[in-house]
């Protein structure tokens, strides 16, 4: 078999992974970077490509199931078998920047056999830039402090030094750009700056502070799920083990640490009598995936000081163990101090607004226009919701644990509240009338001041339990992506908390530092931005007449959102023309080449 030669050729083989249902639901980056065929990981010119190739796969199904499929059958791409190949080229043609298919070779020339239809098809729909009009949000660039390597302050002042660098270099400096180097404090989550997502250009994977550990890069409401199982009780001790039972990459975990950490060196100070009082705490970090514990193993040894680095008196160890949390047993003696569980597992992230693997939803459907990803998509999520199911009440049969979090990226009622219902009527029924031992819903104390809650009349839950839940939603001014956080304690824990006195850690640490505290500051900067630099687009209604769509309403303009701005008929004539420019082109080389071996022939002759 030869190799091929299509410069699109490994954008096409990761789009085709993306489609497969051998994927095994992973996403895009999961397949980009845990395969040996993009080692090292692709181009970015090859990861733009399949990025832009994925967002537009719902207008070029539009456009291929017009008619009744007519243009699908046509042109056979479901009969290929490299598909994801066919939808690149399919895209270059069509949206791509030079509206042109590089190379040769079979699957091009069956495209562009057809090229006339397909380009009539996007300029019948309205289809250039198809759902690609929907505002995706921006949100500020979040970076949580490593406080047990560095603290708030030296890193605030490190990152202004190289804002200030970077200003010096502009220059038209306004209070715009001065806005964006401000650096603010999260008034939610302890030790999280905010930026302004331009930072992203600089302070990336690659940044020497997120190399050597003294910023991790996570989005703010995963950092829910470590700071409602740590402060989510400010009257419960944290001076127990912990488990994160699905742990890779490491994010939940070492932010737990970090807050474990924080608050047992709080009490210590606090309690300066009790010198000899041992303060540490192991977190037990499962992981499943070989290659995901690889991962985990080397995050957590750029962020957790080893013994040797940590001074302090109050030690916080992570123990990672390649195993799976289902299988562990309860009753075993070296879980025997775990009070606490942090259980974030696998699942549809339908909550990540901005991840591209959300546009494969529209990607598959046949000549009848039938979408079968939505029945898969179904049964995913209820897949998805059984494993997550078994996992929490697995987590509830510890009997030494007293709190649990269970938390997703996702926003479906199924792998939320439904879970949490069902899990707390069943193990609690399993209880036999056992006093104490029964599991609550808690509102954490931590996140008190979030305003949004769980939804109500799912999974049986009431609406008081509904109010201790937290839901993030991205595409509702949260700034952030769609999270979801429950926080479980013991019946007779919660009770005996509320009369326990205890040396308590702040909620938060926003008092603690000169930053101001980020209250949507850069949400003003985007709009200005959407308003200045994004055109008034147009379109022509079903009878001709021209709609206008300002800047400002693009987001809620639906007409733009279903159909946009369509090639006109002097470009239409302009490529038709190109076309016939470069067929003459070839007969004459064609011609030239048949002069040259009929005057090889004659000289043989």
């Amino acid at each position: 078999m030869s190799k091929n030669t299509s410069p699109y050729h490994e954008a096409g083989w990761i789009l085709n992974e993306l489609l497969s249902s051998n994927s095994g639901g992973r996403g895009l980056k999961s397949i980009v970077f845990s395969n040996s065929k993009t080692k090292g990981g692709p181009s970015k010119s090859t990861y733009a490509t399949v990025c832009k190739s994925m967002q537009h796969l719902p207008a070029i199904n539009s456009v291929l199931n017009d008619d009744g499929g007519k243009l699908r059958r046509a042109i056979g791409i479901d009969t290929v078998h490299n598909k994801g190949l066919m939808y690149v080229m399919l895209y270059e043609l069509l949206f791509g920047k030079y509206k042109s298919i590089r190379g040769g070779g079979r699957l091009k020339r069956m495209i562009v056999k057809h090229e006339r239809g397909l380009r009539e098809g996007v300029s019948k729909h309205g289809m250039i830039v198809a759902g690609l009009t929907e505002a995706t949000p921006q949100f500020p660039r979040y970076a949580r402090v490593n406080v047990m390597r560095t603290s708030v302050e030296a890193m605030a002042e490190m990152l202004k030094e190289s804002f200030a660098e970077s200003s010096s270099k502009e220059s038209n400096y306004d209070n715009s750009i001065k806005l964006k180097r401000s650096i603010f404090i999260d008034p939610h989550v302890p030790d999280l700056l905010v930026m302004h997502s331009s930072v992203s250009s600089f302070l990336h994977q690659d940044h020497e502070a997120v190399k050597s550990g003294n910023i991790v890069l996570q989005d703010k409401s995963s950092c829910f799920s470590a700071l409602a199982l740590a402060r989510g009780n400010p009257n419960i001790s944290l001076n127990c083990d912990f488990i994160d039972a699905c742990a890779a990459p490491g994010n939940k975990t070492t932010h737990l640490a970090a807050l474990v950490s924080a608050s047992l060196a709080h009490v210590s100070r606090e309690t300066k009598k009790e010198k000899n009082l041992k303060r540490s705490s192991t977190i037990f970090a499962f992981e499943r995936s070989s290659s995901r514990f690889k991962t985990l193993k080397a995050r957590l040894d750029s962020i957790v000081p080893s013994s040797s680095q940590n001074k302090s008196s109050s030690k916080v160890v992570v123990h990672p163990l390649l195993s799976d949390f289902l299988k562990s047993d309860p009753n075993d003696p070296q879980f025997a101090n775990v009070r606490g569980i942090l259980l974030d597992p696998s699942c549809s992230g339908s909550g990540i607004v901005n991840s591209l693997d959300r546009w494969l939803g529209d990607a598959v459907t046949d000549g009848n226009n039938n979408k079968p990803t939505t029945g898969d998509k179904a049964n995913r999520i209820k897949s998805l919701s059984n494993f997550q199911l078994v996992a929490l009440k697995h987590a509830m049969s510890f009997p030494s644990v007293d709190r649990i979090v269970y938390s997703t990226c996702s926003v479906n009622n199924e792998e939320n509240e439904s879970v949490v219902g069902k899990a707390l009527s069943e193990m609690n029924e399993k209880m036999n009338g056992s006093v104490g031992d029964e599991w609550i819903l808690v509102a954490p104390a931590c996140l008190h001041h979030w305003p949004r809650r769980g939804n109500t009349e799912i999974g049986g839950l009431s609406k008081s339990q509904a109010q201790c839940l937290i839901r993030c939603d991205g595409l509702d001014g949260d700034e952030t992506n769609g999270f979801f956080v429950s926080y479980f304690e013991r019946k007779r824990i919660r009770s005996q908390s509320d009369d326990r006195q205890v040396t308590r850690i702040s909620h938060t640490t926003v008092n603690d530092f000169k930053l101001p505290v980020y209250q949507g500051q850069f949400v003003s900067i985007q709009e200005k931005i959407i308003k200045d630099k994004t055109p008034s687009l147009s379109r022509c209604d079903s009878h001709g007449k021209n709609i206008q769509c300002s800047p400002a309403g693009i987001a809620h303009c639906s007409t733009l959102k279903e159909q946009a701005i369509p090639l006109s008929e002097h470009s239409l004539k302009m490529i038709a023309k190109k076309k016939e420019k470069k067929l003459a082109w070839k007969r004459k080389q064609s011609l030239q080449k048949a002069h040259r071996l009929n005057q090889r022939t004659n000289k043989t002759a």
